[in-house]
């Protein structure tokens, strides 16, 4: 494994740390690309972009935390599911709010500026083109890397079972009435 020979001397735990420190800079990228688009089209397009590469990248860092924890995981018919639970308990209300919440900074952010610290000098077409892409920018990244740390958190202490026990999966036979 790759994460093994850059750190020879590391244990499963810090290598299964690594994992999800390597994606960290992907994840950052698209959270600051999403914050980029000014133009609401964009936005949503963004929004599902930095979704779908988010979600992407930390069950691949799950994945291999996984493996480095537990030896032969990913070989379990349920652990595609299982690691479904610590990873997406969160990025999907994640996403909405860091939208809303770059939607909301925008608003304050232009009439901030435009108020307070340039009058009515500057037009809003060059605020909007200059000054509000650049917040939702560090917002969108910050988010990321906020929820990253948490995922990178909460997977760990969910392969280590300091949380909950693993997903148990039951057959169900549907009789009919």
């Amino acid at each position: 494994m790759l994460l093994r020979r850059r750190f020879p001397d590391a244990t499963a735990y810090e290598l299964a740390q690594q994992a999800f420190n390597d994606v960290r800079l992907s994840v950052i990228t698209a959270g600051a690309a999403m914050g980029l688009a000014a133009n609401p089209l964009l936005s949503v397009a963004s929004a599902l972009a930095d979704l779908s590469i988010t979600t992407r990248a930390q069950l691949f860092a799950a994945a291999c935390a996984a493996e480095l924890l537990i030896p032969g995981f990913l070989n379990s018919e349920t652990a595609r599911y299982e690691l479904l639970v610590p990873v997406l308990g969160s990025t999907v209300i994640s996403q909405l709010a860091v939208e809303l919440g770059l939607k909301a900074a925008r608003t304050a952010t232009r009439d901030a500026v435009m108020k307070r610290v340039f009058g009515r000098r500057v037009t809003q077409r060059a605020l909007i083109t200059k000054t509000i892409p650049l917040v939702g920018c560090l917002i969108g990244g910050a988010w990321n890397a906020m929820e990253v740390e948490v995922i990178k958190n909460r997977t760990l202490r969910y392969l280590t079972n300091q949380v909950m026990d693993p997903v148990k999966v039951v057959d169900v036979e549907v009789v009919p009435g």
